[in-house]
């Protein structure tokens, strides 16, 4: 076994040896074709899905380049964001209480908010119905859709 370990490692040793003794390629690529130079815009060959696409879906990407240093999010209207079909990956579920005499209620995190809201089982909050509160979990629903959000999984410390 030592000496097929010892023999890979010879190889390895040769291939490297190879590699740095190897000429490389420093020359400059040839620049792009001017505009008057490319072929016409029929005679090129469709290689992807996206090339058969109109150039007006991509005006946002043009106008708002990924790497520009004055790039910002872009604003919603928070009526707008309501009316949206809203991903339950925008809720977390922090905290249950279900007190004696009072309906159980959720401590629900809405993600752009920084603190959360007590939401009674039934009551409605940014679009959501809390339609049941359980031990670890609760179900909220909107637009004839239900969700079940979970507390996280605790994060535990790494043995030493």
């Amino acid at each position: 076994m030592l000496a097929v370990l010892a023999g890979a490692v010879g190889l390895l040793v040769l291939l490297n040896g190879y590699l740095v003794q190897s000429p490389v390629d420093i020359s400059p690529v040839a620049p792009a074709a001017r505009r008057d130079q490319a072929p016409p815009a029929g005679e090129t060959e469709l290689k992807t899905a996206l090339d058969k696409t109109s150039v007006d879906l991509f005006q946002q990407t043009v106008a708002r380049p990924l790497f520009d240093p004055g790039r910002r999010p872009v604003r919603r209207d928070r009526d707008t964001l309501s009316e949206a079909k809203v991903d339950t990956s925008a809720l977390r579920l922090v905290g249950i209480m279900k007190p004696d005499g009072a309906p159980p209620r959720a401590l629900i995190r809405v993600a752009d908010e920084p603190t959360g809201k007590w939401i009674a089982e039934g009551a409605t909050f940014d679009g959501w119905t809390l339609r049941k509160v359980n031990a670890r979990s609760v179900i909220v629903e909107t637009g004839g859709r239900s969700q079940e959000l979970t507390f996280p999984a605790p994060r535990r410390a790494p043995a030493n």
